[in-house]
């Protein structure tokens, strides 16, 4: 059995990062440096570093026409693993959905958390770092996904040896992660 904690803070502070195998990246489709926590993961581990990986590793190069596959860009739900450079860890890159692109746009949230899950575990990682995916420009609320993702990462670490730290940015958003049954 793993423990799940709800940490407060910046995900990418050097306190946060000590003692994980591996961070959760809510990217873009490209898997460039974007804003908020895919922004912050990008420049900690160094962007250079990690945006030419992901852009050679996947065949995705916004620079040349010749290169450009958008076949190879991540579909919402799609999980990569990539070096996390200066991090000292692993990045585990997630395409999650836009709240206003679906009819049912939590459970496809709760697929996306889903598709992680099953590869933490495939993949053997055992102290995860994971922001409230979704809650940023992609425009879901927190206090309509907190109780589900609280119920699916607590079930989670029940079944598993995987300790997991749900890191919010803001000490108020945390009451709609507590409210669970």
């Amino acid at each position: 059995m793993g423990n799940f904690r709800i940490l407060i803070g910046d995900i990418v502070s050097d306190e946060i990062l000590k003692d994980h195998d591996l961070i959760i990246n809510p990217t873009n489709p490209m898997m460039l440096a974007g804003s908020g926590v895919c922004g912050a993961i990008f420049k900690k581990a160094g962007v250079d570093e990690l945006e030419n990986y992901t852009q050679i590793q996947f065949n995705i190069n916004r620079f040349s026409e010749d290169n450009y596959h958008e076949e190879n860009m991540m579909k919402v739900g799609d999980v990569r693993i990539t070096p996390g450079f200066n991090l000292g860890m692993d990045i585990m890159f997630v395409q999650g959905p836009r709240y206003y692109e679906y009819p049912n746009p939590i459970e496809k949230l709760i697929e996306t958390y889903q598709n992680l899950l099953n590869e933490i575990k495939k993949n053997n990682y055992t102290n995860i770092l994971i922001p409230s995916l979704g809650t940023g420009i992609y425009g879901f609320k927190h206090e309509d996904v907190g109780t589900v993702v609280l119920n699916l990462l607590n079930d989670f670490v029940k079944d598993n040896n995987i300790n997991i730290d749900l890191v919010l940015y803001r000490e108020e958003d945390k009451k709609y992660y507590l409210n669970s049954n």
